[in-house]
């Protein structure tokens, strides 16, 4: 199983939090690889892959900001129509839940990658290697 860690950092609402977060981040050096920014009336929740999770969880939560961390399968997929459609049939059709997923860049122009959060990453991972889905690993990742 090649599960991935996924950052996650709770902000206000308000104007200039995720500036803030972001700030934080390139003062420190740290890559971004893949990134989502969700809503409520009253905080937001950024998601982030980054190339040093432990570094990055560090300096956030030094900056008081409250981070959690949690394991999320990343995949790679042939960048043609049809092809996440197969992946969320594969899962749904085994029983696993998506929550919630958001794409991001990869190295090659004919694949698009995917973070999903699912309620089983083990079940997931088998499904998803019989469907013969390419699996990405934190250095997968980092390296790109």
């Amino acid at each position: 199983m090649s599960n991935v860690k996924q950052i996650s950092v709770f902000v206000d609402n308000k104007p200039n939090q995720s500036a803030g977060v972001m700030r934080i981040i390139k003062e420190s050096g740290i890559n971004l690889r893949a990134l989502s920014l969700a809503d409520t009336a009253d905080f937001g929740i950024i998601r982030l892959i980054a190339n040093d999770t432990e570094k990055t969880v560090d300096i956030l939560r030094a900056a008081s900001y409250a981070v959690n961390v949690a394991e999320v399968v990343a995949i790679s997929i042939p960048d043609s129509p049809g092809q996440l459609s197969r992946v969320l049939d594969a899962l749904g059709q085994d029983g696993v839940n998506v929550e919630y997923m958001y794409s991001f860049l990869g190295t090659s122009d004919n694949a698009v990658s995917f973070v999903i959060r699912v309620d089983d990453n083990a079940h997931a991972a088998e499904v998803l290697t019989r469907a013969g889905i390419i699996q990405l690993t934190e250095n997968d990742i980092a390296e790109m």
